[in-house]
């Protein structure tokens, strides 16, 4: 059974469990966000992580997002996470906010945590993932199964169909890793909302 469908009201745990088994063995995963539909592997697995650039045709200089299921998971990343960020997860976690942030390695990450009960009960099994929206790179994203490509449905190795995301728009990306906050991809929350957030604290 490659796709499962899972009422996120009533979410089918042996299901869950089938698609934690497969990524855990460095298996492609298509899943649902409050945003769109992801397509994604275990944050350090090389293996899933070169099988997405070649099913999405991603430039590699294009790093993957990392989602998480709970702010616990955290801590294993190393992070600097600095007052604003730290205003800005607590606003918008879970929710449709991705923050570039620095690393203790001298790097930076793109971290969410989705608001959506099948990806957050998959994301507390699985552990952080690497996820970005399941298309073709440049090409629209997938806000129900229907939508995505044939071809990337064939290629991955299991399907969490949970009907339409309710928010059916991207994230907004906020760089957090400069002196100054920039917005590198406006989505659901305006720019306005998110300096509003910081500034009113």
């Amino acid at each position: 059974m490659k796709i499962v469908k899972i009422d996120p009201a009533r979410i089918n745990q042996s299901f869950i469990a089938k698609a934690v088994q497969k990524i855990k063995k460095g298996g492609v995963v298509i899943l649902p966000t409050d945003t769109v539909y992801g397509i994604g592997c275990l944050a350090d697995s090389l293996k899933g992580i070169r099988r997405i650039y070649r099913i999405k045709k991603r430039n590699k200089k294009k790093p993957l997002p990392i989602l998480i299921g709970s702010l616990r998971q955290i801590t294993g990343l190393r992070l600097i996470l600095t007052r604003e960020t730290k205003i800005l997860i607590k606003n918008y976690w879970p929710g449709p906010v991705t923050l570039i942030v620095p690393t203790t390695a001298g790097g930076s990450v793109g971290l969410r945590m989705p608001q959506h009960p099948v990806a957050l009960a998959l994301l507390k099994k699985a552990g952080p993932m690497a996820v970005t929206s399941v298309n073709f790179s440049g090409k629209a994203s997938a806000r129900k199964v229907a939508e995505i490509p044939a071809k990337i449905v064939l290629a991955a190795d299991f399907i969490i169909d949970s009907g339409t995301c309710p928010l059916a728009i991207e994230s907004t990306v906020v760089d957090m890793t400069g002196r100054q906050i920039r917005i590198l991809r406006h989505g659901y929350i305006s720019q306005k909302e998110i300096m509003k957030a910081i500034k009113d604290v």
